[in-house]
C-alpha cells in the first residue's frame, strides 16, 4: 500500500493506493509525522493536482481510477447515483431513497461506506429539512465543499463561462 497526504482548505487528508496506484480512499488525516517532501509517481501527482485545482475552482469533478471491490451492490448503485449530481446543487436522502427504491438511512449507510468523497461527492446529499446530515469527512468540511461549489458555480453562470442548466 502506498499512502499520500495532503493540505486542503478542509484539512489533511490521506490517500490511500494499491500497488498499481488505483486510489482505495480518501480519509481526514493529521499532519505527517515526516515533513519531508515525497516524491509521488505521475499518476498520484495527477491525483494531487486535480484535488488541487478543485479546492480552487479550475476543476469541477475529480476523475481517478477507484478501487470499489469491497462494496456490495447496492452501495455501488447508491455510488454511480451520486456520481450524476451536477457540480453545486444538493439533494435530499429522501429523493434519492425514492429513485432507487429504498429508505432514506439506507441510503445514508451506503454513503457513509463511500471511500472516495471527494470523488464520489456524497457531500451533496442532504437532509430533507435542508440540514447537512453526515460526512465522513466531518460537517465542517461539507458545510465548506457545499459553499465552495456554489461560490464556483455562481461565478462561472455571472461570467457566462459555463451554459445554464437549469441551476
Amino acid at each position: 500500500m502506498f499512502f499520500a497526504h495532503l493540505y486542503t482548505p478542509i484539512g489533511f487528508i490521506k490517500l490511500s493506493f494499491d500497488k498499481k496506484f488505483v486510489l482505495l480512499k480518501i480519509a481526514k488525516s493529521t499532519p505527517p509525522k515526516d515533513s519531508k517532501s515525497e516524491e509521488y509517481p505521475n499518476s498520484v501527482k495527477f491525483l494531487i493536482e486535480s484535488i488541487e485545482n478543485y479546492f480552487t475552482g479550475r476543476l469541477l469533478k475529480i476523475e481517478y481510477p477507484v478501487n470499489l471491490k469491497g462494496l456490495s451492490k447496492f452501495d455501488r448503485k447508491v455510488l454511480d447515483f451520486i456520481m450524476k449530481i451536477p457540480y453545486g446543487k444538493t439533494v435530499t436522502y429522501k429523493f434519492i431513497a425514492e429513485e432507487l427504491h429504498t429508505s432514506p438511512r439506507a441510503i445514508g449507510q451506503a454513503l457513509h461506506r463511500n471511500p472516495f468523497p471527494l470523488i464520489i461527492p456524497c457531500h451533496r446529499i442532504v437532509k430533507s429539512d435542508g440540514t447537512l446530515g453526515g460526512y465522513s469527512l466531518g460537517l465542517e468540511a461539507k458545510k465548506w465543499l457545499l459553499e465552495h461549489e456554489r461560490t464556483i458555480l455562481y461565478k462561472l453562470l455571472s461570467h457566462k463561462i459555463l451554459p445554464f442548466y437549469g441551476y
